[in-house]
């Protein structure tokens, strides 16, 4: 099977909700404000659901509750807002098998963006760029869990998803992984370029062309949620198992004194979309 027949065998491909794409572009737009994003926000039930249960989270939530979606848009602020309506608009778009941990998916996709966060923050790389990078670094995962679910099947069985050993896998069995998957689904939803070279590029970031900062950020945060799963948390043992030439410049101290309050406050969004 070639990537093209797997997208051939779909049918159609999953489709993000119109409105979802409104808003993506309008918070790309420097223009834009939380007035007017709220307003688009109201015409999607799902997503306007899903913000609403956000603000009101015990993350989030004030003295009171929020029952408008311009006061949850206020209380929960641009940055989260986008990371919402992307991942919501994501998560609709898909149908994965009954053997296929959704929550663990969106654990390990929030957890990636969040460190993503941290090292764009260290290396003055864009750290929202490297947030969404971070969110949509494992979604061609959902797309091999509907096209190939038999593969799929055997796969889930053996190893977690968005780990460098499961696009091994998935290239033995399937002759591509879930970043070439990622990354032709992002060109076909037209995501801007920088998104797909780092979804595409996530497992081997030294042969990305031109800028492979993103890419390289992805593969970083990939290392660290991996090096935190097998040592049970930030502890002395994952910081030394991450040392090595791909973090030359990043100060390994610094990241793992700030991830613990990182991790945590994602995972407020896995527990809302899974």
């Amino acid at each position: 099977m070639g990537i093209e027949q797997l997208f051939a065998d779909l049918g159609s491909l999953p489709s993000i909700p119109k409105v979802a794409q409104d808003l993506i572009q309008q918070f790309d737009n420097p223009s834009s404000n939380l007035e007017s994003i709220a307003r688009n926000i109201e015409k999607d039930p799902v997503i306007s659901a899903k913000i609403l249960r956000l603000a009101n989270s015990a993350r989030f939530r004030g003295a009171r509750e929020s029952s408008s979606i311009e006061d949850a848009a206020m209380r929960l602020g641009f940055n989260t807002l986008r990371t919402l309506v992307l991942a919501s608009a994501v998560t609709g778009a898909f149908k994965a098998s009954a053997s296929f941990d959704l929550k663990d998916f969106w654990l390990k996709s929030f957890q990636v963006a969040g460190i993503c966060r941290l090292l764009a923050k260290q290396s003055g790389a864009d750290a929202e760029i490297a947030f969404t990078c971070g969110v949509m670094h494992d979604i061609g995962e959902l797309l091999i869990q509907t096209g190939a679910p038999q593969v799929a099947e055997r796969i889930n069985s053996v190893t977690k998803t968005g780990t460098t050993s499961r696009a091994a896998l998935e290239t033995l069995q399937l002759g591509f992984g879930y970043p070439e998957v990622g990354a032709e689904l992002a060109r076909r939803w037209q995501l801007p370029p920088v998104i797909q070279q780092a979804i595409a590029y996530q497992a081997r970031p030294m042969q990305a062309p031109g800028d492979a900062t993103q890419a390289r950020i992805v593969a970083q945060a990939l290392t660290v949620s991996d090096a935190l799963e097998s040592h049970g948390g930030a502890n002395a043992q994952a910081q030394q198992a991450v040392d090595g030439p791909l973090f030359e410049g990043i100060d390994l101290d610094a990241l793992f004194t700030a991830l613990p309050a990182v991790l945590e406050a994602d995972k407020a969004f896995a527990e809302l979309l899974s």
